[in-house]
């Protein structure tokens, strides 16, 4: 062969490879022709065989070895071989050396003749009497293992770990890491996975299968730990029925998938276990799932799914999770998950070119005021103020950008309400989370209908759960977000003498106004004035970082009757991001009027701030920050402020101990009700079958069902 011929022949060999790996590709789930091989093996044999062909100036004629199906699922001691025999009428000199067949027509060639060869291996050993499923004699030990995830190389000087957590998912064996890549200059969120050997791999596959054939546990329950528990039952009954050997730490690694994707959230799992990860987007097989942190704002991770069928899958178990259907029908849907997430999901090829999904997580733990303190998006000062005015029931609006924090600082500061209000919160997707009893949570509704003028009786929008929580009488109403007709109700309410607290999209006191008093919302501005304190928040960029800061709160004092303008006056604002400080300007409405109201002197006020401030310093010495533990610390100041100002830890000690009585109360609950259940025969112990007895059992049932239809 000339050398001038070589390019040529690297090219339509290629082709060659392409044509052959889309077949095995096609075929790779048909029980009739499945391939343990690897196409890369594929590949090697086919250039051993080119190669020779070129010594020997043969034709184009080989033979490849592949196992059966059942070879392939349960791994047995080696069975007659099964062939897949190639003969092309292609001479294959012709193929690679002549110019005048192109690259693009070899395809053509080989793909027809290997389909053609397939069909008639199909129809010969379709022929051959099945074999039984055998019982699949695993013995695994640590190995090699394949790497499937990207990992953090800590001697690479190019990459620095910034932030790194561990203990996710099965035996704490998944962590994630922020690292800060010095080539791009940006940061990235790294997931870091246990490694799979081939063997373990095998055996992931066959317990799969043999899980979903055998076994019969609630994968549906609400109660994660319970799924948890009642999968690794039975897969541990599996691996004892089918006696199969593997040591304890290849066992834990399977498992480790096996519980992220039975009962997790698959690939994202390890995202959507981290707290400090907010939203969760999603925009195609093609690019990697980005994360919203808390700290370093939006980054890219290196979790990434396979391809398109694997993240239309994806999408449409999500919206299962979610209790509904997503198709091409209705290819957008909007959801919570059993955590409280809201998600927003498409289908591929519908109204996007790809499945996508965004998930905007929900804090079981949310933000308290320490935390706000602790992160300086407030000062000390400005919290004592907020829990002086929030006290005596002023009425607030928190206002910013998108993912500026309007709702996180909306919670926070609701932990100053006191217990004994009843509270009404009113959300499209529920995010506010309190620690009050006497509290009634409120979630919109969409119906049957997809059309916004076909609004039926079924659906429930925040106008109607408004309009219901006036008539529970609460003493405070918190709305998620003000967007259209529900603000005439809301103002109305604090007009009436209800404390309400709401968030909406605003930059500025005069895009604010705007906004309210034109359509959808078109609020008469005399209404205004029933409202006390305007919050504005925003998130800045500093550094390498965004910071939320709460860039002003202005009260509104009153509308003058002559201009009709409103007049504000700005207790605190927020100097520039060289100084980064909070400035007071020492005056209040809000201040004032309690002052007047109680009957204080000014040393009384000041006392009242003082000791507040006394209170919340002693939290962030003490690292206070639990929600719960906050929430009994300003409830207990409520009922006697002078025995939390000698010892606050009492509180926490007399709050732990409460809780100790409590779980001890339900334990002995749980306790009667199993001996109630065993008195009464109602407690009944499954026998366990073989899994030999249970595919006997199954086939039965399915024969008798085909005999019956």
């Amino acid at each position: 062969m000339g050398c001038e011929f070589m390019e040529s022949r690297e090219d339509k060999l290629k082709v060659i490879h392409d044509a052959i790996d889309s077949l095995f590709a096609q075929r790779a789930l048909d029980s009739s022709v499945a391939f343990e091989d690897t196409t890369e093996n594929i590949v090697d044999r086919v250039e051993r065989v080119v190669s020779q062909m070129e010594n020997e100036n043969s034709q184009f004629p080989f033979t490849v070895e592949t196992p059966s199906f059942n070879q392939r699922l349960f791994p047995v001691p080696k069975p007659e071989p099964a062939f897949l025999i190639f003969e092309s009428s292609n001479n294959i000199e012709e193929l690679l050396l002549n110019p005048s067949i192109k690259s693009d027509k070899i395809e053509e060639i080989i793909l027809p003749a290997l389909e053609e060869k397939a069909a008639q291996t199909r129809m010969v050993k379709t022929s051959a009497k099945p074999s039984p499923i055998p019982i699949p004699k695993h013995k695994i030990d640590v190995g090699v293992k394949r790497q499937e995830e990207i990992v953090i190389d800590e001697r690479d000087e190019k990459r620095e770990i910034v932030d790194e957590k561990k203990g996710f998912g099965w035996k704490g064996l998944g962590s994630a890491a922020i690292v800060f890549d010095k080539r791009v200059k940006e940061y990235r969120y790294v997931v870091s996975e246990p490694k799979l050997s081939d063997e373990e791999i095998k055996l992931k596959n066959d317990l799969t299968e043999l899980f979903k054939l055998l076994a019969d546990v609630p994968v549906f329950d609400a109660d994660e730990e319970k799924r948890r528990d009642a999968l690794i039952e039975s897969l541990e009954q599996i691996i004892r029925d089918n006696k199969i050997k593997v040591s304890d730490e290849s066992k834990d690694r399977i498992f480790y998938y096996l519980v992220r994707d039975f009962v997790g959230y698959g690939r994202i799992d390890i995202l959507m276990k981290d707290e400090d990860i907010e939203d969760i987007s999603c925009d195609g097989s093609a690019v990697p799932v980005f994360v919203y942190h808390r700290k370093y704002q939006s980054i890219e991770s290196n979790v990434k799914f396979k391809d398109s069928k694997e993240l239309d899958s994806f999408v449409v178990r999500l919206a299962q999770i979610c209790g509904k259907q997503i198709s091409i029908y209705a290819p957008i849907v909007d959801g919570k998950l059993p955590d409280g997430s809201r998600l927003q999901a498409t289908l591929s090829k519908t109204v996007t070119n790809e499945s996508t999904f965004t998930i905007r997580r929900f804090r079981e733990d949310p933000l308290t005021p320490i935390d706000l303190i602790e992160s300086n998006t407030m000062s000390v000062e400005m919290a004592a103020y907020f829990w002086l005015a929030i006290e005596n029931g002023a009425s607030i609006l928190f206002c910013g950008g998108t993912a500026s924090g309007k709702t996180s600082t909306l919670n926070a500061l609701s932990l100053f309400i006191p217990f004994s209000h009843k509270i009404v919160s009113i959300e499209d997707t529920r995010e506010v989370n309190l620690p009050h009893k006497n509290w009634i949570a409120g979630t919109t509704r969409e119906g049957f209908s997809s059309a916004e003028s076909e609004k039926t009786g079924k659906d429930i929008d925040m106008f109607d759960l408004i309009r219901a929580g006036l008539r529970q009488r609460p003493r405070v109403i918190i709305v998620g977000e003000v967007r259209g007709r529900e603000a005439y109700s809301l103002f109305q309410a604090m007009a009436t003498g209800h404390t309400s607290y709401a968030t909406v999209h605003a930059s500025s006191i005069h895009a604010l106004i705007q906004r309210l008093e034109n359509p959808p919302i078109s609020l008469p501005r005399a209404l205004l004035t029933s409202l006390d304190i305007i919050v504005f928040i925003n998130a800045i960029p500093m550094g390498k970082k965004m910071v939320r800061r709460i860039t002003s709160v202005t009260e509104i004092i009153k509308m003058d009757p002559d201009t009709k303008q409103l007049i504000f006056m700005q207790p605190f604002t927020w100097v520039s991001k060289v100084d980064d400080r909070f400035e007071s300007s020492g005056t209040s409405k809000i201040l004032t009027n309690i002052r007047m109201t109680n009957e204080w002197t000014e040393e009384q006020l000041q006392k009242e701030i003082d000791n507040r401030i006394k209170v919340l310093n002693w939290m962030r010495k003490h690292k206070i920050r639990n929600y719960q533990e906050v929430g009994a610390i300003i409830s207990a100041y409520y009922k006697d402020p002078n025995e939390v100002l000698r010892d606050p830890s009492k509180v926490l000690k007399k709050m732990k101990e409460e809780k100790k009585k409590e779980s001890e109360k339900e334990k002995r609950e749980n306790e009667s009700r199993e001996e109630k259940k065993r008195l009464f025969g109602l407690f009944k112990v499954k026998k366990t079958k073989s899994a030999k007895d249970r595919i006997v059992k199954r086939k039965r049932k399915m024969k008798n069902e085909i005999n019956n239809l």
